[in-house]
């Protein structure tokens, strides 16, 4: 007989909504062993991964399709949380997590360690019929919300029990997407979704301020197909914006790039004709007049995708890194610091590598992030313990090589005992510290926990060790 394991509130959401859940087929499976040969070692479970199509809304509400990729453990008895990973920027329709593209490394990584594992492609992309609508928060949301919908209704049909955690985590328009879900499911669903910690990894969270820089600035920028990307994405999203692309961008580029963005080619093509100083394709008093109007068009059309003013209930941690010179660090610290005036609880930006730009945030960012879930994530049996406090204190660097400095206004005083733990909680390193340094010699590189102990009070942080 079928365990009972969700909450009755969950439950009763459960017939809330209307079947999404349209198809699956599978897509591929990996035993415990042939995930090892992959370099997912120790993983808790087999896995096998799912496309699915499901009912979902278009930008202006009406009905639409989308598909994903969901990731589910089996050949196990235990229960499972939900985690979504929500994938970086994208122009082909084909490449995306539901075709195995290469982001669905996070997948098996996720699903290997108990997690049902879900990648929603967006809508536009994948089996989703029309245009992308690029960088916009609400349809970001709906879509993402509606795969973790489907992914429910998948496990009910594998026969995979939930435990009614959820997940959330993305990297750059995914951090974007992750944040907008986080804010949609706690404000709009929160009798249905219970979100237990969020992770945005390097996202554009202040779209209309920090990350509205590239517009302005008169220099190099490594990426400069994102300009044309929102600008012709915001086109359909926002008719009023302008009736002809000619409006906004000044020829012969308004004659070529619309074409390229149809779903069928990579952004290296747009690049290859793009100037490296993204601003030179904008017609110059379009220009001017966004520069000089706190209130034009386009900047009220950023604004509405601004996902950092609101007040998490839930743990948030945003990783990024100081030297991202595709999405500005200063998102996050732009974002922390508007959440926590709003009054949130948990809410940190963690800096996951220092000089690492974008492409070399990704690795480290999202271990980082699956550690934050790791340390919450119930056990296999899905009884979880209420966790206590944390303390506010930080540990550098992160990542470290052998050894780590802590600081904290709160933790007790005395001596420290302090353990060391790998991600799926084997004991790697003990010892007591009595001043702020723990020393745990040399490691192999990946995620772990730093877990402190004083006073009968633990408190524990994802720590990634990297050795040269």
């Amino acid at each position: 007989m079928k365990r009972l394991i969700l909450p009755i509130a969950w439950c009763i959401a459960c017939g809330a909504h209307a079947q999404v859940l349209i198809s699956d087929s599978l897509l591929e499976s990996y035993t415990i062993a042939e995930l090892a040969a992959q370099g997912i070692s120790g993983a808790d479970n087999d896995i096998e991964t799912y496309r699915v199509v499901y009912h979902t809304v278009d930008p202006f509400g009406a009905p639409t399709i989308a598909s994903a990729a969901v990731s589910l453990p089996v050949n196990t008895s235990c229960v499972h949380a939900l985690a979504a990973y929500m994938h970086g920027t994208i122009l082909n329709r084909e490449d995306v997590p539901s075709r195995l593209n290469d982001e669905i490394v996070v997948a098996n990584y996720l699903s290997a360690f108990r997690y049902v594992a879900v990648l929603p492609d967006y809508l536009g992309l994948g089996d989703s019929p029309g245009p992308h609508p690029y960088m916009h928060a609400a349809s970001e949301a709906t879509a993402c919300r509606d795969a973790l919908r489907a992914a429910r209704e998948l496990c009910a049909l594998k026969g995979v029990d939930l435990n009614g955690q959820v997940f959330l985590t993305g990297y750059s328009q995914g951090g974007h997407a992750c944040m907008a879900t986080h804010r949609l499911l706690e404000q709009q669903h929160s009798d249905e979704f219970q979100v237990t910690a969020a992770a945005p990894c390097s996202g554009p969270y202040d779209a209309s301020g920090v990350q509205a820089g590239v517009i302005i600035a008169d220099q190099p920028y490594p990426a400069p197909y994102y300009l044309p990307y929102v600008l012709l994405s915001y086109g359909h999203v926002y008719p009023w914006l302008y009736d002809d692309v000619s409006e906004i961008i000044v020829e012969p580029f308004a004659t070529q790039l619309p074409p390229l963005f149809q779903g069928n080619n990579g952004s290296g093509v747009v690049d290859d004709i793009m100037p490296v100083v993204p601003n030179q394709i904008l017609v110059p008093s379009m220009l001017q007049a966004f520069i000089d109007e706190p209130d034009h068009p386009f900047r009220v059309a950023l604004r509405d995708n601004d996902v950092y003013d609101w007040t998490p209930q839930a743990r948030l941690r945003m990783f990024y890194c100081d030297a991202d010179g595709h999405v500005f660090y200063q998102n996050s610290i732009v974002a922390r610091d508007t959440m926590l005036a709003n009054g949130a609880a948990d809410v940190q930006a963690i800096n996951a590598g220092l000089g690492l730009d974008h492409g070399g945030c990704a690795f480290p960012a999202l271990l980082m992030a699956k550690g934050v879930f790791d340390a919450l994530q119930w056990d296999c049996s899905g009884i979880g313990v209420p966790e206590q406090p944390q303390a506010d204190w930080t540990i550098a660097p992160n990542p470290a090589h052998d050894r780590v400095r802590f600081t904290s206004s709160h933790l007790a005083p005395g001596p420290i005992v302090w353990r060391l733990l790998s991600s799926d909680g084997r004991l790697c390193a003990t010892g007591t510290s009595s001043d702020s340094e723990v020393a745990f010699g040399q490691r192999s590189s990946g995620m772990y926990i730093i877990e402190l102990t004083t006073r009968g009070t633990t408190d524990r942080m994802p720590l990634l060790i990297v050795q040269p």
